[in-house]
Order: C-alpha cells, then structure tokens, then sequence
C-alpha cells in the first residue's frame, strides 16, 4: 500500500466517499525505489516471551476499526484472521495455535489509536498483526516495548521505523522521486499531453509530485496540474474545460474514488471520454460493478499480483490463490481488496519468521529471522520485499502491475509471457536525459513463471 522497495498494494482498495481513503493514495504514487544497505538488527526486551505458551501464540490487532475510516481498515484484520484460521486449521506452527486477540479499535482517532497500544502491551501479546489506521500514534508504544508489529504502512516513514516495524511490502517511502510507471502507461497508449489532478490535501498532493515529476522526467507536456480541488468537488468542469483547451489526452489522478468516477462522468460530458485515464484509487470490483460506465478503460497501478491472476494464470502466484481460497472459505461473501491482502500478507510474514526460529519462540528470534530475509513475496502475492533495507531504505528495482477496467471485471495488461509484472530501473540511467521508458527482463526473484 511499499513506498523503500515498497512494493505493496499501492492503491488499497477502499469503499467510496471515506476521508481515510486519501490516506491511500500517498502510498501508490510514493512506490519508487532507490539505493540502500543496512546491517541486520535484532531487538531484546523482558517480554519477550510474551504471549506465548507450550500450545499457543496470542497476537493481538489495532486500527480503526470504527469511525469514518473503518470502511478503509477492516478488511485488514480480516485477511489477517482467514489467514490465521486456515494455519490454525492444519494444526499451526509447531503444534502451537494462534489466538487472534484482542482486535483493538482505534475509533479513528489519535488518542484511540495511542490507547490502543498501551491495551495491547498490557494485554501482553507477542505481536501485532493487523495494523491499519491513519493515525498510527501508538507506534512509539510499540516499538519501545520491542513488540513485533505488522500491517499497512499508511503513515510516516517515522512511525514505521524499526527493526520491529514491519509494514506490508516495506516500512520505507521516498513519495518525490519521479515515477516512472505513469510514463509508461501514457508512452504504451501513445499519449503526449497530461492532465494531472489532486486534492488540497498532503495526503493526495504529496503523493501527486512523483507523478509530475515521473511525466516530467519523460517529456510528457503536462500543461495541466491542479492540487487545489477540495474533497467532495460540486464540479471538475473548469479543469476539464482547461483539458479540452490543452489538447490533454492523458489523465492522471491522485484522489480516491468518489473523486475519480465524478472526473470520469465529467471528461464524457465535455467529450473527452476517449482521453487515457490513470488512477492511482480504486481498484475494487464492487465499486467498478455501480459504475461501469465511468471505470471502462480505466487504467490501475498496483503494487500486487492482481486478484484476476488466479483464474488466468492458476499455480503461477500461489500467494494468490491461496489468499483467494482462504477469503472465499473463512470469509464467503467477502470480496478481495488490497486491504485484506495486506492483512494476509502481514500474518504470512509473521508465520513465515515463526517457522524459522522453531520451538524457541522469542520476540528477539522472530524479528531477526525476517530481518535475514531478502526477497520476500509472501509466495508470489508482492513483488520481493528485502528486509535488510526496507526498514529505512529503498532498493533499485521497482517492480508493479497494472489492470485496466473492461466490462465487468479487471484485466492485467502490461504482462510478458513471464509475468504480470513490469520492473523499472530507477537507478542506472537516472541521471540521462531519456523520452523512453524501460523496462527491465524479469529479474530474481519476481512472481512468474
């Protein structure tokens, strides 16, 4: 949601109208990677067996679970809980189950959130799993008690820093370098003009600079660039109106989806509808399902396997499938978001560091072995994580997806015989004057075939 070699669910998908959906759209377009090496850090601490008996593991949750962002964060305990009941199903890890509680709601709210973090240490759980709020001021309280912590990283690069800070695809976001996968979807489309379009706030403008300076970087003219628009816009008709003025045929967009579908509705009021669209928020069926008409042709960056890749490439990203079986067996009627698969990811990624260690379960052992781990993909569902790094760094390689709205559905596109993913080099010809965007052959230790 990572973003380091934040690779995660950039765009996560959330419900419609939720000011907490903004809080997303920072992590799309700040996924872009850079350089970074850092030594393997441990941590030690008199609870660090905390939680932990000859026949269980309790890991407790915090987020905002309650208030106006709840529609953006609950799904993250619910990947984490069908992942947690299928491990739990086959007998655990070694022999041990694991208790998932408590679920601490934050009520979206500071004050809530740092609460929630004192219940949790006194509740004395071994970790959490399952972090997803806007406000993650209870993060000191955490990582000051050395208590293993995982979930979407949504906040500062402050809040996650840390050996015990794991987020989903990375703890490490560089939000202003230039992102090049908007360039390569205007460059695959032969688009020429760009519109870029954000809200008044840090959240969604903040995250916009990389795509301005990505279009930039490229040579794609870019004669339209508005920051200001207010959430809940009456009316987009005077940014259009500057489009058709600019002869723009590309659009990209930092706000979420209320924001995006009343810019799309928009464009084919003033006959625009032909023009490419780039959203960086909502990649969600139910959503694409109430509005179709404004989602087709859409194009959607992702910083995960599609969920479409089970059907159309079944047994190439396990991660997947997996996740898919699991939501539809503990969870039927739940449809997949990027927020679940955060959820499933964060709980993967603590297993993944409890079957390392074996029968002597420590805070300290668990947080070193994951800390060794240098491609991490949660079998396939992200692109590889190298937690040697991405606690305060970001590596070369940026590795994403990218569907496009048809019909009903989503389509991966963009996609190699290899894999769905494409992978940039942000590195090695960054400082070379360039109209091209490359991409690279699919390196070590990518999801594919």
């Amino acid at each position: 949601m990572e973003r380091r070699q934040r690779q995660r669910p950039a765009p996560l998908s959330k419900g419609t109208g939720s000011a907490a959906a903004l809080a997303t759209l920072v992590l799309a377009a700040s996924s872009i990677a850079g350089c970074g090496n850092v030594t393997v850090l441990t941590v030690s601490h008199a609870g660090d067996t905390d939680g932990v008996t000859a026949t269980s593991i309790r890991v407790g949750a915090l987020g905002s679970f309650s208030g106006f962002a709840a529609s953006s964060f609950a799904p993250v305990t619910t990947g984490a809980a069908v992942y947690f009941d299928q491990l739990n199903a086959s007998g655990g890890v070694y022999g041990r189950k694991i208790v998932y509680a408590p679920i601490v709601d934050d009520g979206t709210s500071p004050s809530g959130n740092t609460a929630g973090a004192q219940r949790l240490v006194q509740s004395k759980v071994f970790a959490v799993v399952g972090v997803g709020t806007p406000f993650f001021t209870g993060s000191s309280i955490l990582r000051s008690q050395a208590v293993p912590t995982f979930g979407i990283q949504e906040n500062t690069n402050a809040q996650w820093s840390g050996p015990t800070m794991f987020g989903a695809g990375g703890s490490f976001s560089a939000p202003t370098l230039p992102m090049p996968q908007v360039a390569y979807v205007a460059q695959e489309t032969h688009s020429h003009v760009a519109a870029v379009l954000a809200y008044n706030v840090a959240q969604s403008s903040g995250g916009c600079v990389s795509v301005v300076r990505g279009l930039a970087k490229y040579h794609v003219k870019t004669p339209v660039v508005d920051f200001s628009i207010p959430y809940g816009a009456a009316t987009l008709d005077a940014d259009v109106t500057r489009m058709q003025q600019d002869h723009v045929d590309f659009v990209a967009t930092c706000m979420d989806s209320t924001g995006n579908i009343k810019l799309s509705q928009t464009l084919q009021q003033h006959g625009m509808g032909s023009a490419t669209q780039y959203w960086l928020d909502g990649y969600d069926t139910g959503i694409l399902h109430n509005n179709q008409s404004a989602y087709q042709g859409v194009y959607f960056f992702l910083q995960q396997t599609p969920f479409e890749a089970s059907a159309l490439y079944h047994g190439v990203y396990p991660g997947i499938d997996a996740f898919n079986a699991a939501l539809a067996r503990y969870a039927p009627g739940t449809a997949p978001s990027g927020t679940a698969l955060a959820g499933w990811v964060s709980a993967d990624l603590f297993t993944q560091g409890l079957r390392a260690i074996g029968n002597d379960v420590t805070r300290t052992a668990l947080v070193r072995a994951i800390n060794r781990l240098t491609a991490y993909t949660a079998d396939g569902a992200y692109p590889p994580v190298n937690w040697q790094v991405s606690h305060y760094g970001i590596t070369g390689l940026d590795c994403t997806t990218y569907v496009r709205a048809r019909g009903d559905h989503f389509v991966p596109v963009f996609t190699t015989p290899a894999s769905v993913y494409s992978c940039y080099d942000l590195t090695g010809s960054a400082h070379l004057p360039t109209q091209t965007v490359t991409t690279l052959p699919l390196q070590p230790g990518v999801p594919g075939k």
